[in-house]
Order: C-alpha cells, then sequence, then structure tokens
C-alpha cells in the first residue's frame, strides 16, 4: 500500500486546497444561508418562518420529494438488469451516457407535445418527467453496479453452474446480496440526483402542466415545479434574495437529513421479467431517440406540425460562423476544465495521502457534493457578480471543475493508494523530491486512471449547460450547450427551429460517443465504485 510518510506533505499545499474547496463548495453555502436571516438589513427569522408556511414551497417540496422517490426506484431498477447483460448492450449504455439532457429532453418533448395533452395534463406531465429522469440515470447507474459485479468471485459461478443453469437465479441468490450496499448507494445518488434535477423539468415544460391547487400568491405551481425549479424563477423574477435564501436553506437542510437518514434505506430489488421488459424498453427509446432527431434534421419544416421535405439545407448550419465559434468556446472549457481537473485532483490526492486526516477531509469533501445544484449556483452568482467574472470562461470553467474535483480526487486518492510503496521508497535513495515523484513516476504509471479522469471531465464540461445559462449571457461566449438551447428554448419558445437544431444536435452527439468509445476502451470501468 502506498503511504507516504506524514512528515512529506506541504502546510501550503493542504492551505492552498482548503481555500479551493471552501471557495466554491461551501462558502455559496454559508452565503445563502446568511442571507435567508436577513431582511431589510436586519437579523430575522420571519422570512423563513413565512416561507416554510407559504403553500408555493410545501407544494414544491412534495414535488421535488415524489419526484425523487420514483425516479430513483425506477432507474436503480432498470439499471439492474443492464448491469446484468452490460457487455451485450455496451454500445446502448455509451450513447445513453453522453446525451446530454440539454438535447435529449427537447428531442423527446417534441414527441409527447405532438402526440398527447402533455401541456396541459398534470398528471401526464409529471410521470412522462419521471420517465425522463430516470431515463437519465440508467447508464451511470448500469456501470456502476456492474463495476461492484465484476469484482465478485467466478468460482460462485461456477459452482452455482453445476447445479442450474438459471444465471437470474444466481444473481437474485448470490451476486445481488453481495452488492446490496451498492444498489443502496446507486438508490441514493439517484434520489439526490432527482431531487437536484433542474433541466429535465424545466427543458421539458418550464415546471410542468399548472394544477388547480398550484394557484399561489408567487404565481402557479405545475405539477412538475420543484424547488429548482421555483428557486429559478424566483431569481429570474428578481424576487427578494432573502426568500430565495430561505427556499435554498430549507433545500440544503432537507439534502443533509437525507444524506444522514440514507443507511435506513431498504428496498428490496430482484432481477425478473419485469425489469428485463422495462430495460428493453429503454434500449427501444435510444432507438426511437435517434429515428427522431434523424427525421426532424434532414426535414425543411423548422416545426413539429408542419411536415417538410427532405433537405440537407440544416446541416449547412453546422458549417456556420455561429456554429464554429460556440465549438471553439466548448473546446475552451473542455480542455481547461479537463486539464484543472486531472491536475488538481491527482495533485490534491498525493498531497492527501500525507496527511494524517487525509481520508476524513476526502469524505467531507465529497459529502459537499450532494450541494450542488441549480440552487447553490444561484449564490454562486452573486458572489461572482461582486468580485466581477460574470461572463467570462473562467468563471464557468472554475465552477465545473470545482463540481468535478470531489469525485476526481476520490478515484486517484484510491488509485493512488494501491501504488507500490516500493517505487516511492526507490525513488527517495535516487534522491526524487515528492513533486518529481509525483510528476516522473506516479502519473506515468497510472494511465488508466488519467483516461478516466480525463473521460469524466470532459462529459461533464461538454455537456455542461446550468453554469453557461447563469453565467454567461455574450452570445459570443455561449458554447454549444446554449446555441442549441436558443434554437428550440423552452415550451413557451413560438419559434422553434427544431430541424436546424437535430442537425446541429447530431453532429454534437457523433463527437461525444466517438471520443467516449475510445476513452473507454483504456479507461478502467471498476474505477466507478469509488463514487
Amino acid at each position: 500500500m502506498f503511504f507516504p510518510p506524514i512528515k512529506c506533505y506541504n502546510l501550503l499545499d493542504m492551505i492552498a486546497i482548503i481555500i479551493f474547496v471552501f471557495f466554491l463548495n461551501f462558502l455559496p453555502l454559508f452565503y445563502g444561508t446568511f442571507f435567508a436571516f436577513i431582511h431589510n438589513n436586519s437579523f430575522t427569522l420571519s422570512v423563513l418562518l413565512a416561507t416554510l408556511k407559504a403553500k408555493y414551497f410545501y407544494l414544491s417540496l412534495i414535488i421535488s420529494v415524489l419526484y425523487a422517490i420514483l425516479s430513483s426506484i425506477l432507474s436503480t431498477y432498470i439499471a439492474l438488469y443492464l448491469s446484468k447483460v452490460l457487455k451485450k448492450i455496451l454500445i446502448f449504455l455509451i450513447i445513453g451516457w453522453v446525451i446530454p439532457p440539454y438535447i435529449g429532453v427537447p428531442i423527446f418533448r417534441t414527441f409527447f407535445e405532438k402526440y398527447t395533452d402533455i401541456t396541459v395534463n398534470p398528471v401526464l406531465s409529471f410521470i412522462v418527467s419521471i420517465l425522463i429522469s430516470s431515463w437519465f440515470l440508467i447508464p451511470f447507474s448500469a456501470f456502476f453496479l456492474y463495476s461492484y459485479i465484476k469484482n465478485i468471485n467466478q468460482k460462485y459461478l461456477e459452482a452455482f453452474l453445476l447445479d442450474s443453469n438459471n444465471i437470474s437465479l444466481y444473481y437474485n441468490k448470490i451476486v445481488i446480496p453481495n452488492i446490496k450496499g451498492a444498489i443502496s448507494a446507486v438508490l441514493f445518488l439517484n434520489f439526490i440526483s432527482a431531487f437536484k434535477d433542474f433541466q429535465v423539468p424545466w427543458l421539458l415544460l418550464e415546471g410542468g402542466a399548472p394544477m388547480k391547487i398550484g394557484i399561489t400568491n408567487k404565481g402557479i405551481i405545475g405539477a412538475t415545479t420543484n424547488l429548482e425549479v421555483l428557486i429559478y424563477k424566483f431569481f429570474n423574477q428578481n424576487i427578494d434574495t432573502s426568500k430565495i435564501a430561505a427556499i435554498f436553506t430549507l433545500t440544503i437542510t432537507f439534502l443533509s437529513s437525507f444524506y444522514f437518514f440514507r443507511k435506513k434505506i431498504r428496498i428490496k430489488f430482484n432481477i425478473s421479467i419485469f425489469n428485463k421488459i422495462l430495460a428493453y424498453i429503454w434500449i427501444f427509446t435510444i432507438i426511437a431517440f435517434f429515428l427522431i432527431i434523424i427525421n426532424l434534421s434532414f426535414s425543411s419544416s423548422p416545426s413539429i406540425y408542419l411536415k417538410g421535405h427532405f433537405t440537407l439545407d440544416n446541416f449547412q448550419k453546422v458549417f456556420s460562423k455561429d456554429f464554429f465559434n460556440s465549438f471553439f468556446n466548448t473546446f475552451i472549457i473542455s480542455f481547461s476544465v479537463s486539464f484543472l481537473g486531472i491536475f488538481l485532483s491527482t495533485y490534491f490526492a498525493f498531497k492527501l495521502l500525507h496527511f494524517r486526516f487525509g481520508k476524513s477531509f476526502l469524505a467531507f469533501f465529497n459529502f459537499s457534493k450532494i450541494f450542488f445544484g441549480l440552487h447553490s449556483l444561484i449564490f454562486i452568482f452573486y458572489i461572482f457578480s461582486k468580485i466581477h467574472i460574470l461572463n467570462t470562461f473562467f468563471s464557468v470553467i472554475l465552477v465545473i471543475t470545482s463540481k468535478n474535483l470531489p469525485f476526481l480526487t476520490l478515484l486517484s486518492f484510491y488509485t493512488f493508494k494501491d501504488f507500490p510503496e516500493e517505487l516511492f521508497y526507490l525513488s527517495k535513495l535516487d534522491g526524487l523530491s515528492n513533486n518529481k515523484f509525483f510528476f516522473k513516476i506516479l502519473i506515468p504509471n497510472n494511465f488508466p486512471l488519467i483516461s478516466s479522469l480525463f473521460l469524466l471531465s470532459t462529459l461533464n464540461s461538454f455537456n455542461s449547460f446550468l453554469p453557461p445559462l447563469l453565467f454567461l449571457y455574450d452570445a459570443k461566449k455561449y458554447p454549444l450547450s446554449l446555441l442549441l438551447y436558443n434554437y428550440v428554448g423552452t415550451i413557451s419558445n413560438h419559434y422553434p427551429q427544431w430541424n436546424v437544431f437535430s442537425a446541429i444536435s447530431i453532429i454534437n452527439l457523433l463527437i461525444l460517443i466517438f471520443l467516449s468509445i475510445i476513452l473507454i476502451k483504456i479507461t478502467d470501468i471498476s474505477h466507478l465504485q469509488y463514487y
């Protein structure tokens, strides 16, 4: 096991790490909580108490909890079967993983908007949102579970096959009991992701179809107006910061309580005909997704309601100045985030291995990850506005890097922990400093780790939507996510250009799929078990 001596670490390095972690992971929490108790420049509990009593708050809270429970259960249930047959359907999982919500949600919206009454039916809009939210959670969940399944001793399977050929029985009796901790973990992760979900409910219907009981003094609460959507609506309406901060503080409180009670979650999952059917329906929807997007991309009509003729003109937009400008912006953001993410996470992990309380610090660092969402980005926006770095690539790069850093550092920490300690001591005999050992020996001998970090960083930054949406307002600085968003917008956009949106989306997806397939070939998928 690789454990360098405690005396090796540099105090300044640790201080730098703590400052970076504090600035973007905890300062927004303190900032938002502080303003929840400040109104008209004086300390008060009135805003927080009024929010607790407000109809708009508890309706959004109920929607958030139900949305998260149903999405997490459905996605975990389907992912369990997909993890069993992962090698057979790997390409579908890769494709599902790389499709960003800013492309996937609008494409699904075209189908439901055209063929259903989703815009006026609250129940249907809630159900569809859950299905789409689960759809995006499934690929990573399947990879996560598979990273544990592959570590189960194959001798169990060999012994079981002597008595039975029923593989599903083997999974239910041997595999699932051995990975129940992983199943609980992925269920919790999916719950938190769904609870903080903004893109699906917003891009689908801007908060869902209106409900009769949703009429409040702050507007109408739709069927999918969860807490994240509610905060964003208040932010856009320039509602008093203290009221936004009150919702933010209560959201953080609920997220914390979910974290501390996560081990009490006990839901039994099994491999059955039902999750098999649902799994193949999920695979079919990926095929349907591409049929829809291809059909729209070759249509002369920008509308989903008017039939157009076959044309290649939409792809001319791919070679337009706007596209190349947005692609270049995306490249700058992605490259910067990937470089910073790889360097900072590996360097932080290396330094934490020297630190007596490194493992505890890392656990606390990753605990902060559950608070990252639109609610925290709003208060990062306020902080950035005060230090005048809004509408810069730096603000977007900084936020995406800080979002990725906890997991990337965790992954690096446990990889370095298993590095042969003999090489470290041999390097000392040769007179290498800690930093030279890091750059000349540790990093070059961990290429699968670096490729994993690059894959995760690139996908997260290339598919990033919220930070650019909040922090960039100059169209010349828009990445591809905002360029595409501007073509179709939300449901209230009366002149969407679905054909151009689809053509550019296809090019975007081809780039992501090509990059992901190459990197997954050299990436150790077992790293996901540290998530």
